[in-house]
Parts: C-alpha cells; sequence; structure tokens
C-alpha cells in the first residue's frame, strides 16, 4: 500500500474546492425532478470515491458526470421506463445532473473532513463506497484508557431553517463501529442570518438561536471566494479532544450527538 502525504493531498484538495465554479451549477439547484430512491447500479458513490479519495485525479463535475453517465446508460434506460416513460432522454440527463450535483457537493464535504483529519492526526481514518451505503462516512480506530475503539463518523448538514435527519446506529453499523460520532456542518447565509438579527419582528428567543449558529459557523468553518465551506482544522481537534473525554469517561456509550458537538 503506498503511503500517502496527507498534507500534500489536503493542500491539492482545498486547492481544488476553491476553484469549483459554483455559479455555474447554480441552476441545479432548483431541479427535482429525479427524486425516487435510485438502485445500487446507479449511485454515484464507486465514481466519487475513485477520483476525489482514492487518489488525487479530481476531476471536474461536468467530466465525472459524462462519464458517469455513458457507463451507467444501460441502467438509466431501465430507470427511464419504470419511471420516466414517454419522457424525453434531455429532460431525464437533467433531472439525474442535478441529483448527482447534490450529492457530489455532499460527500465533497465530507472528504474534506476526511483530509483534514489524516492530515492532523496520527490516527488515520478509513473510508470507502462500502462503508459510505452503510450510513458510515468514515472510520478510525482510537486508543482511549487503553481500549481501541472503533469510532464511526456521519457528517451531519444543519441549517436554521431544519435540523438534521435523524438516523439509528443499526445492527450492521455496530459490526463495524463502536460508536457513531455526528458531525454538524453548517449550511447558513451569514448575512441573511445577520439580516434576521437586525429585524425587530424576529422574537428575542429566535435570534438567541442564529446569533449562536452565526458564532459556531464563524469559529469552526471557512467559507472560500468561490462559495465552498471547508472545516477549520480547530474544530476537529474539538471533537477528538471530545471523543477521547467522553469514551474515558464511560466506555459504553454508542453515540456523540450532533447537538452536543454544537454545544462545543
Amino acid at each position: 500500500m503506498i503511503t500517502r502525504n496527507w498534507t500534500s493531498d489536503l493542500q491539492k484538495f482545498q486547492e481544488f474546492l476553491a476553484k469549483i465554479p459554483l455559479n455555474k451549477y447554480s441552476g441545479l439547484s432548483q431541479i427535482k425532478t429525479v427524486e425516487q430512491d435510485l438502485p445500487k447500479e446507479l449511485l454515484p458513490l464507486e465514481l466519487y470515491y475513485k477520483y476525489y479519495w482514492e487518489s488525487t485525479d479530481f476531476k471536474s463535475f461536468d467530466d465525472i458526470f459524462e462519464e458517469y453517465w455513458m457507463s451507467k446508460i444501460t441502467h438509466i434506460c431501465k430507470f427511464i421506463k419504470k419511471y420516466f416513460y414517454g419522457c424525453s432522454l434531455q429532460f431525464v440527463e437533467e433531472g439525474f445532473k442535478a441529483r448527482l450535483y447534490r450529492i457530489w457537493m455532499s460527500i465533497l464535504t465530507q472528504f474534506h473532513f476526511q483530509y483534514l483529519w489524516n492530515a492532523t492526526f496520527t490516527e488515520k481514518l478509513e473510508s470507502s463506497a462500502k462503508l459510505d451505503a452503510m450510513g458510515i462516512d468514515a472510520i478510525v480506530n482510537l486508543y482511549i484508557k487503553n481500549i481501541t475503539k472503533k469510532v464511526a463518523f456521519q457528517i451531519k448538514k444543519v441549517s436554521y431553517r431544519r435540523e438534521a435527519s435523524e438516523r439509528r446506529f443499526t445492527s450492521r453499523q455496530q459490526k463495524y463501529a463502536d460508536i457513531i460520532v455526528e458531525v454538524p456542518y453548517l449550511v447558513i447565509d451569514e448575512q441573511e442570518l445577520a439580516n434576521k438579527l437586525n429585524n425587530p419582528h424576529v422574537r428575542q428567543i429566535t435570534k438567541n438561536e442564529y446569533s449562536r449558529m452565526l458564532t459556531f459557523f464563524k469559529q469552526n468553518f471557512t467559507r472560500y471566494p468561490n462559495g465552498f465551506v471547508v472545516f477549520n482544522e480547530s474544530y476537529l481537534n474539538n471533537i477528538y479532544n471530545l471523543i477521547h473525554t467522553k469514551l474515558g469517561n464511560d466506555q459504553t456509550i454508542k453515540r456523540i450527538e450532533y447537538k452536543e458537538i454544537q454545544k462545543l
């Protein structure tokens, strides 16, 4: 196995993220025609892991979608026959492109957490499409009070409009990990929140929550000029220390919820 230079890979990945032309794809967020559960044959996870985690051949979204579309066209045609009979191929392709873009943006966020973790700590986490399909973004072995614990991570998108969805720590997941750590990733518009804080019609209790989220965001995330938001190293240090503290006090806990991390 090739030993990776995680510091170098992190820098290269961050440079890639900072250059993504997010404005070019802004229209895709409004397209939600392909919302059905995708069969495993149509999931893009293996392609995403191949080009953004297992290697540093960071392809543009257009290039990776083209490869996806060409390699999956037989399964796509079966999907169209079942759900979009009579619709044009262009209409369905546009829907798939929007769906895959949302998955792409989400998994790039996850991968940034992973690159930053491996560049920061001696305990390297592992990640794969197989684990991802089970709801585990990454796993790391942490040695805590003479016991090795398998710690799994789930990156949870949180906004002021809605809370992250709840997911159980399933028996299948417990075969691979001893504990699940939910890592909140805030999806907010700082200017919009600032405007709400200055709005006299917003209740004070709501303003307090907005202010807390805005402070948490500024402390733990960085927004690149193109709009992409990444994790700060200090945030991961706080998470790392919290895991050691929690498991050091109680080795039986099975979950650290994202709401607890938001209190850091």
